[in-house]
């Protein structure tokens, strides 16, 4: 699969050869936007000015490189290294620059790169930087952070936009690389500023990007302003909403542009918020599965620039009532039993909601979680799509919209639905809703169900359908925790109808306050699950044997996920580890 953006260390092995390991060096060189006595200087600035923590109480910069060469070659066996002048603000004065000249003799570096500010480019400094660059390759890292005055002046930053404009430009014209730093999330600006930044950061000569979320650290100005309270106006973006503006902010750079890091690193004791529960690998793979899903790619929202897209093609699956699913290669299932897709829908879901009833009554809101090829939509659709039926409106909620892409290729209409099931799919996959007849109405959130849920309005549906993988594969879905989520945009006489019978999900439903039973089987022994908010809704209660499982053995353990960022593994594990727990608990009891 081709990476959504391109990743630094993938634009590094092809120009180099191999990835370059960075040697964190600090100077000591302090910044001009701070007064001697170290006060002052960007609002958001700890008192290391980013000094790089495996370096921290080394006494010299040979200390300081040998440390950090050692680490790299010890943890992730490097060969080739970048001298990375990190630490403050980088200056180019005479006395400073016999500095880089030693430290670049002392060992056999690839390249530069030096961190600074606009502000500290002055001619002498670019004249140094162009003679340096003939000896070795020279990045300079420029902390822009925003293109908006108002926030610069408001961090303090001490120089205006014109200022690292007309640095990117002479550096270029210097032959010089230059890598951007910008942050999302600082206090004032909205989704709008961000976009503003990125387009205008796309159009100047630029090498490579950094992009960071804000983070509150101890010591800091923006601490202070934080503890005040109401006055306080930086978002302070948790996983999902950070990663929403990233994609966005991605898809404005020129393809051909290095990302260079998507998250910011701060010690656990030195962070106020936001205190994430992704650690920096799995958001990473997060962003990149749901620009992949989304068929999302870098440099698709830059000028009229648009880079190759691959066509995703999934295995077609015919099923016994002649309608097709699809196999998932990544969960290694298929989205519906060989009985049939459509008969799946119908039996499992719309006749056990008793839809039909429901819409001769008037409105309906149904929420369908995992949309998929969206048979469950469309089959409740085409109930609301004949006269003398109220109005449906139908929130989607689906992860890959590659598959109601294929969805709309492969469906095929029939004589007898009451609309056109293919261009409603193909709607739906363009631009995420789709109008029907009759008042019946279709939209689509994309993106990890555990946030989109947070989009919809509360106590607002009538109907959940819950349609995910099985619990092995598809975990994440099937908490109590998630089910909670799902009882807060429910009615009070909502149900929430799923296919799924396993003991943990029954359970976990119980704990998250429903009332739980069972539907009619439709092609297998054991009927489905119907969970609902008043206990009159339930026709087929759940057996005696199995309440009593649920109450009394470990397979009434229920999944849990609770900062709804857990992956399946980790879901999986923990319960596996409270089921050990409990059964040691138990033996020690008896």
């Amino acid at each position: 699969m081709k990476n959504p953006y391109l990743q630094y260390k993938d634009y590094m092995k092809a120009r180099y050869g191999e990835a370059l390991f960075r040697v964190p060096i600090d100077f000591g060189l302090g910044c001009p936007n701070r007064a001697f006595d170290g006060t002052g200087g960007c609002t958001f600035c700890n008192a290391r000015g980013a000094a790089a923590v495996q370096t921290l109480g080394a006494a010299t910069v040979q200390e300081q490189m040998a440390e950090a060469i050692r680490f790299a070659r010890d943890r992730y066996g490097a060969k080739k290294y970048m001298a990375y002048i990190q630490a403050f603000s980088a200056t180019f004065g005479e006395k400073q620059q016999p500095l880089y000249l030693d430290l670049l003799d002392a060992f056999d570096f690839t390249a530069v790169s030096i961190g600074t500010r606009p502000d500290c480019l002055t001619p002498q400094a670019y004249g140094f930087l162009v003679e340096l660059n003939q000896h070795i390759e020279v990045w300079v890292e420029l902390g822009v952070q925003t293109v908006h005055d108002r926030t610069l002046e408001r961090i303090n930053r001490g120089h205006d936009w014109a200022a690292s404009k007309a640095a990117i430009e002479h550096l270029h014209e210097r032959g010089i690389k230059v890598a951007i730093h910008v942050i999302l999330g600082l206090p004032g600006e909205t989704a709008a500023d961000f976009q503003q930044t990125a387009d205008t950061l796309a159009a100047l000569p630029i090498d490579a990007i950094k992009i960071h979320n804000l983070h509150i650290e101890k010591g800091t100005t923006l601490a202070k302003a934080y503890e005040t309270g109401p006055t306080f106006d930086a978002p302070l973006f948790m996983e999902y909403d950070f990663a929403e503006h990233l994609m966005d902010f991605i898809r404005r750079m020129p393809p051909n542009i290095p990302i260079m890091r998507i998250t910011t690193d701060t010690p656990d004791n030195e962070l106020i918020a936001p205190k994430w529960h992704m650690a920096k690998g799995q958001f990473i793979d997060y962003v990149i599965q749901q620009m992949t899903c989304r068929e999302w790619r870098q440099g698709d929202l830059f000028g009229i620039l648009k880079p190759e897209t691959e066509t995703w093609k999934p295995k077609l699956v015919p099923t016994e009532d002649a309608s097709i699913t699809f196999w998932n290669e990544d969960y290694k299932e298929h989205y519906h039993t060989p009985a049939g897709a459509r008969l799946e829908a119908e039996e499992k879901y719309i006749v056990p909601s008793k839809l039909k009833e429901r819409l001769a009554n008037g409105n309906v809101a149904l929420l369908d979680v995992c949309f998929g090829l969206g048979y469950n939509s469309l089959t409740a659709a085409a109930l609301a799509c004949r006269p003398c039926r109220g109005p449906l409106s139908i929130t989607a909620l689906e992860m890959d919209r590659r598959v109601v892409g294929a969805a709309a290729e492969n469906i095929h209409t029939k004589e007898t639905d009451s609309f056109d099931w293919k261009k409603t799919l193909a709607e739906l996959y363009a631009s995420g809703s789709s109008r029907l007849p009759h008042h019946a109405s279709l939209s689509i959130h994309w993106g990890d169900a555990r946030y989109t849920i947070t989009k919809c309005e509360p106590h607002a549906y009538d109907l959940v359908f819950l349609d995910a993988f099985s619990t092995q594969r598809n975990s994440e879905l099937w908490t109590v925790d998630f089910f909670k989520k799902l009882k807060g945009v429910m009615k009070p006489d909502a149900v929430l109808l799923t296919y799924c019978a396993a003991i943990p999900v029954r359970a976990g439903l119980m704990e998250a306050g429903f009332f739980v039973g069972e539907t009619v089987p439709v092609g297998r022994q054991r009927g489905g699950t119907l969970a609902a908010l008043r206990p009159e809704a339930i026709e087929i209660p759940l057996p005696d044997h199995e309440t009593e499982m649920i109450r009394t053995t470990t397979r009434g353990l229920p999944y849990r996920d609770p900062y709804g960022v857990w992956t399946n593994k980790e879901i999986l594990r923990d319960r596996q580890e409270r089921i050990i727990q409990s059964k040691q608990e138990d033996s020690s009891n008896r």
